[in-house]
C-alpha cells in the first residue's frame, strides 16, 4: 500500500522507542522483596531452587529438576570451554535434592579453578541463563547484573532510535519504524543485530539491549547489523526524544487506515478515538506491519471491538488445565464493510492473534495482505526473583479460532492464499 507524504511526515514526528518483543504476552510481573545478593552456597542454592520451582510448577512444558540441573551444567560448560570440560556430569538419574547439591558442588569446583574469574553466583546465573534458552524459544533468565542496569536506566531520562527488536532462536532482528532515526540511518527490516557499541548481543536479554540502545538525546549509538545476504555493517544512529502513540491514522474518501504500533494500555483509548472518524460502511485497513504485540488483554479487547458477542477470539492452553476459550463479550463497536489487515515478518503475537480472530469472524470479514507473519503464539509471565534476577517463563499456548497455533510457523496472508492463513486449515 502506498501512503501519502503527510502520513510519513506525521509518523516521522512521532516514531520512537525500542519495542520489546521478549515475549508474546506478559502477565503482570510478580515481585518479591529482594534480599542482598550473596555469593555463599546457601544463597546461590536458594536462587537456583527458586528458578527450578517456578519451572516445574508453572511452565507450559516442564521436566524433572535433575534434568534441569544437567542441562544447565552442560550449557555452562559449553560456554566456558575446555577449562570446565572435566566438570560436565549427567545428573538426570539422581533424585532432585541430590542433583541440586551436586550441581552446587560442581559450580564451586569450577569457581575455584585457577584463572576462573566468575564467582559462584555468576556461574550459577549463567548456568540458569543457558538452561532457559534450551527450555523453549521464549523462556529467559535475566541475570541480576543486567537487571540492575535495566532498572537504573529506567529511572533516567533518555531517548531511543525508533525500532522494534525481536528475538528468534538464532538471534535478534531489527524492525525500524517508518520515519524513525533508525530507518533514516539505514537500518532495514529483518536485519540481524550483531552488536551495540562494539559489544556482542549474543546471550543478552531484550531488556538489556533496550537499556544500552537508549541514551541522551543527540548522542550516537553504533549498531552492527548483518544483511540478509550475510555481509555485516556498522551503522551509527543518533538518538532522539520522540513520543510514541500506539496508533496513527489516515482517512481517505472510501477507506480509513489505522496503524497499530503496539498493544499498550493506551491503545484502546487512542484506537476508539481514531475509529470514531470511520465512515459507516467504509473499508478499514489495520496496518500491523512491524507490530511486536504486547498486552494480551488489550489485544483481546481490540479484536472484540469488531466482533459480535460469542464469537471466539483465541483459546489459551495451559499445562494441567482445561482449555480456556476466550470470546468477544461486548456489543460490536465498529462495523466497517470489511477489514484489511496488513502484515509482514515483523507482525507478532498480539497482532497475529487479532489477525486470526478477525479472519475467522463472520461479522468482521477480515482479510490479510502482505508476507508471512513472525510466528509467536505463547503466553509468558515475568517474575522478579527473591534471589535476584528475573525469570521470563512460558506458561501457555495460544490456539486460533481455526484450531491451530501460529507459533513458530506464522500466519499466511489470506488474500494471497485463497483465504487460508495456515498451510493446512
Amino acid at each position: 500500500m502506498v501512503y501519502s507524504q503527510g502520513w510519513w511526515q506525521k509518523w516521522a514526528r512521532f516514531a520512537g522507542c525500542l519495542a520489546l518483543a521478549t515475549s508474546l504476552f506478559h502477565a503482570p510481573v510478580q515481585t518479591h522483596a529482594q534480599a542482598p545478593e550473596g555469593d555463599d552456597p546457601a544463597t546461590v542454592t536458594s536462587l537456583v531452587r527458586e528458578v527450578t520451582d517456578h519451572v516445574t510448577k508453572a511452565a507450559y512444558k516442564t521436566e524433572p529438576k535433575a534434568v534441569i540441573y544437567t542441562k544447565a551444567l552442560k550449557g555452562l560448560v559449553t560456554q566456558l570451554g575446555e577449562s570446565a570440560r572435566s566438570q560436565e556430569k549427567d545428573l538426570s538419574t539422581m533424585i532432585d535434592d541430590a542433583a541440586e547439591a551436586e550441581f552446587i558442588r560442581i559450580l564451586q569446583a569450577i569457581a575455584s579453578t585457577p584463572g576462573q574469574r566468575l564467582t559462584l553466583r555468576e556461574l550459577a546465573e549463567r548456568a540458569l541463563q543457558t538452561y532457559c534458552r534450551q527450555h523453549d524459544a521464549y523462556t529467559r533468565y535475566i541475570r541480576s547484573d543486567e537487571l540492575k542496569l535495566v532498572k537504573l536506566m529506567g529511572k533516567t531520562t533518555g531517548s531511543a532510535v525508533g525500532m522494534s527488536v525481536m528475538e528468534k532462536e538464532d538471534g535478534f532482528y531489527c524492525y525500524p519504524l517508518p520515519g524513525s532515526p533508525a530507518e533514516a540511518a539505514g537500518i532495514k527490516a529483518g536485519q540481524k543485530l550483531v552488536s551495540v557499541d562494539g559489544k556482542p548481543v549474543e546471550g543478552r536479554s531484550l531488556e538489556y539491549l533496550a537499556a544500552v540502545i537508549r541514551g541522551a538525546p543527540g548522542t550516537e549509538v553504533s549498531l552492527r547489523v548483518e544483511h540478509t545476504f550475510g555481509r555485516a555493517q556498522t551503522i551509527r544512529v543518533t538518538r532522539e526524544t520522540l513520543s510514541t502513540p500506539s496508533v496513527l491514522t489516515e482517512k481517505r474518501v472510501s477507506s480509513f487506515i489505522l496503524r497499530v504500533r503496539k498493544f499498550s494500555k493506551e491503545l484502546l483509548t487512542e484506537a476508539r478515538s481514531a475509529l470514531s472518524q470511520l465512515s459507516p460502511g467504509g473499508t478499514l485497513t489495520v496496518d500491523f506491519q512491524g507490530c511486536p504485540g504486547g498486552d494480551l488483554d488489550v489485544a483481546l479487547e481490540f479484536a472484540g471491538m469488531f466482533m459480535e458477542p460469542g464469537e471466539p477470539i483465541v483459546t489459551v492452553r495451559r499445562r494441567g488445565q482445561p482449555d480456556e476459550v476466550i470470546s468477544a463479550n461486548k456489543p460490536r463497536e465498529f462495523k466497517p464493510a470489511g477489514v484489511i489487515l496488513l502484515q509482514d515478518s515483523g507482525t507478532a503475537s498480539g497482532a497475529e492473534l487479532v489477525i486470526a480472530a478477525l479472519i475467522a469472524s463472520k461479522t468482521a470479514r477480515g482479510a490479510s495482505q502482505g508476507t508471512k507473519s513472525y510466528g509467536k503464539g505463547m503466553t509468558q509471565n515475568g517474575i522478579d526473583l527473591r534471589g535476584g534476577g528475573r525469570l521470563i517463563l512460558t506458561t501457555g499456548e495460544l490456539i486460533a479460532p481455526q484450531g491451530q497455533t501460529w507459533d513458530k510457523i506464522g500466519l499466511l496472508p489470506s488474500l494471497e492464499n485463497r483465504g487460508r492463513i495456515f498451510p493446512k486449515d
